[in-house]
């Protein structure tokens, strides 16, 4: 079925039901509040995580092209990794030991009895599904992009291109993350939840968010140093060889063709020093700290708008 169908109809059905029963039965969770507020989250959290996760698939399967593409030759293809059922549903339930675990008495200090807790897990069972469904298809896209990094694969010419055409996995690194951050922002939203505890979940992984998003292209970064440091050390070895003849010339005129190559070899090392060390240029990183700032932009806007509610 379509896309959005789907989510409609596997995603928001299921969810939506087991919001009304927690709701008719007072069971407190992180989406059973004033109904005005937690319908509305809820609906975003289950449209955004499903529609991210396909986004992050489809994206992936792009990549593997491209890497086959510059002559990556894969083996086997990993890309089934993406619907792992059986990775999800241990994501899943790190997911519902965590929050029960660890999240709800050690971080927002709230403490259930045993029934009450696993009255909370069958009502959150299946955010946390969806949940855990878009982490997991994140994880292994990352995975897949550090894997493809440390293939053999034909890099593009300097001269074409400052990161020799491997920007593409920087840009796709940049989206991942992304969804990741406003993924986030809708699981710890401040203006529901004002607690310093919200806060600090949004900082703490707002920070992590730097490290998915560098994590996957260190193989990457390394292409690129071994790379730029084989065509310095081929140019400087013409540069050297071009100064010996200069050298052996000594005080007579310079020959006009050793002069034009001097130029030449200066002008394309002048052009390898630019070679990038990362896979992303300085756009993609003010795009970046704008996403993990996002947070705090966030936060200090929603305790702006809570003092002008108060006053």
């Amino acid at each position: 079925m379509p896309l959005w169908v789907g989510i409609c109809t596997v995603g928001l059905i299921p969810a939506v039901t087991l919001w009304l029963w927690g709701i008719d039965t007072r069971i407190a969770t992180d989406f059973t509040g004033v109904p005005v507020v937690s319908l509305p989250l809820l609906l975003a959290n289950v449209v955004l995580l499903l529609g991210a996760s396909q986004l992050v698939r489809t994206r992936t399967l792009r990549l593997r092209d491209y890497t086959i593409s510059m002559g990556g030759g894969l083996g086997s293809d990993q890309t089934n990794l993406l619907v792992n059922w059986r990775g999800i549903a241990a994501v899943w339930v790190v997911l519902v030991l965590a929050t029960s675990l660890v999240f709800d008495p050690y971080v927002f200090s709230l403490y259930y009895s045993p029934l009450q807790e696993l009255q909370r897990v069958f009502v959150t069972g299946y955010l946390r599904f969806v949940q855990a469904t878009f982490l997991w298809v994140l994880g292994c896209s990352m995975y897949l992009i550090y894997m493809w990094g440390r293939l053999p694969i034909k890099l593009k010419s300097f001269t074409e291109d400052k990161m020799l055409g491997l920007n593409t996995y920087g840009r796709a690194s940049l989206l991942f993350v992304s969804l990741y951050i406003v993924a986030m922002l809708l699981t710890f939203p401040v203006l529901v939840y004002k607690s310093e505890a919200v806060v600090l979940s949004q900082v703490v992984f707002s920070l992590l968010g730097l490290v998915l998003f560098l994590a996957p292209l260190l193989s990457l970064r390394r292409k690129l140093v071994a790379a730029k440091a084989e065509k310095l050390a081929w140019i400087q070895k013409r540069h050297s060889r071009v100064i010996g003849q200069i050298e052996s010339a000594g005080e007579g005129p310079l020959n006009p063709a050793l002069v034009s190559e001097l130029m030449a070899v200066d002008s394309i090392r002048n052009d390898l020093q630019r070679i990038s060390g990362w896979p992303f240029n300085a756009g993609i990183i003010v795009k970046l700290l704008s996403v993990v700032a996002l947070p705090l932009v966030t936060y200090v806007l929603a305790t702006s708008l809570m003092h002008i509610l108060e006053l």
